[in-house]
């Protein structure tokens, strides 16, 4: 095991290493468009800020709850405004667009609006919404949310928009000017180093039980593990991930997709659901080995805006590219992968032909 997979690493990493923020003079925003999922709070919220201090002209906030969307929208623009007065710069345009994870209709709607909107050429998506319950709870489709949220949606929303992201290059690409070449768009998607430690006890239980799968394993209330199951999640989008990466047209594909872990981060919503004395003890800790999502947000730009083409299909952390998790990189990780497709493939069957939207092109 790699240095970087140990709780050793993991600590180390948390409290002696801080990712540098990303300024003007890294990156130029100019003239590009982003989005970013579950942008109304938490690392997401301060991603959007740090891009929109970078010049970002055109962002659009993915989010569940469109009131809640507002109102981070109106904060976001009013800490620009006061940082950047008297500067002269105009207001960007943020706009916020709802997606429901967990309704499938409600992500291809989205994804629908990404591809017809007039005029609009989207030069990145960062996908960062993610939830962790410590109880089981059902998503309106049937799925425990956490499952539906980390995995099964985040899996929807890549395979949708990659292609949409594909097209819309390559129009850029032929009324392209003056010798302006647009640089390949970006799919970066927010995973964790957490799933190193995933005990993923559900994909033996399914193995033993012809008649099951291991999302049906997961969707069990008795097998709910409230100390795993966020873990778990994040190897399922990992293992997702990769199998995604691997059957991407190469030839034809200039969508860079990578994997960015943002480290554990205090300030987020993403634990709210643990409660009294053990909710204490637990913000407790992340305070105190913790980084500021204002210093983990600094990971998703830097996946989203920095990292560039050589970072395709690699996980990152601490911006920089980082080991795969050991399970990931081994031959059963490599058939959990295919596993996992397959029963992605089954459970989305009524909702897109992945196969059939991994093969497009854009041309």
């Amino acid at each position: 095991m790699v240095f970087q997979n140990t709780y050793r690493g993991f600590l180390y990493r948390q409290l002696f290493t801080t990712p540098p923020p990303i300024t003007s003079s890294t990156v130029s925003l100019a003239g590009q468009t982003g989005i970013v999922t579950g942008s109304n709070t938490g690392l997401g919220y301060h991603a959007s800020s740090q891009l929109l201090s970078l010049g970002l002209p055109r962002l659009i906030l993915a989010v569940r709850d469109p009131t809640k969307g507002e109102k981070a929208r109106s904060s976001l623009l009013a800490i620009l405004k006061e940082s950047s007065q008297g500067s002269g710069k105009s207001q960007p345009q943020v706009e916020v667009w709802p997606v429901d994870l967990t309704n499938y209709t409600s992500i291809i709607e989205f994804a629908n609006r990404v591809r017809d909107t007039p005029n609009l050429h989207v030069n990145f998506i960062i996908l960062n919404a993610g939830v962790a319950r410590f109880g089981f709870e059902p998503s309106p489709n049937g799925n425990e949310i956490t499952i539906q949220t980390n995995w099964l949606a985040t899996a929807l929303m890549a395979i949708t928009l990659r292609p949409i992201l594909q097209a819309q290059y390559i129009q850029a690409m032929r009324t392209a000017t003056n010798g302006h070449t647009p640089q390949p768009p970006v799919l970066s998607i927010v995973g964790s180093e957490v799933a190193q430690w995933a005990v993923f006890k559900e994909r033996k239980i399914a193995a033993s039980d012809p008649h099951t799968s291991v999302l049906g394993v997961l969707n069990d209330p008795k097998n709910f593990n409230p100390g795993d199951r966020y873990y778990t999640s994040k190897l399922l989008l990992t293992l997702f991930f990769r199998e995604f990466v691997d059957r991407l047209p190469s030839a034809k594909n200039d969508v860079v997709v990578n994997l960015v872990n943002p480290g554990l981060c205090y300030g987020s919503e993403l634990h709210r659901s643990i409660t009294g004395p053990l909710g204490a003890v637990f913000g407790g800790m992340k305070r105190a080995i913790g980084r500021s999502t204002e210093v983990g947000a600094r990971t998703l730009v830097h996946g989203a805006v920095v990292a560039g083409k050589e970072t395709h299909g690699c996980y990152l952390s601490d911006e920089k590219v980082a080991p795969w998790m050991d399970f990931v990189i081994t031959a059963k990780g490599e058939q959990a992968a295919h596993e996992i497709w397959k029963e992605l493939s089954e459970e989305l069957r009524g909702v897109i032909n992945i196969d059939g939207v991994m093969e497009q092109t854009g041309v």
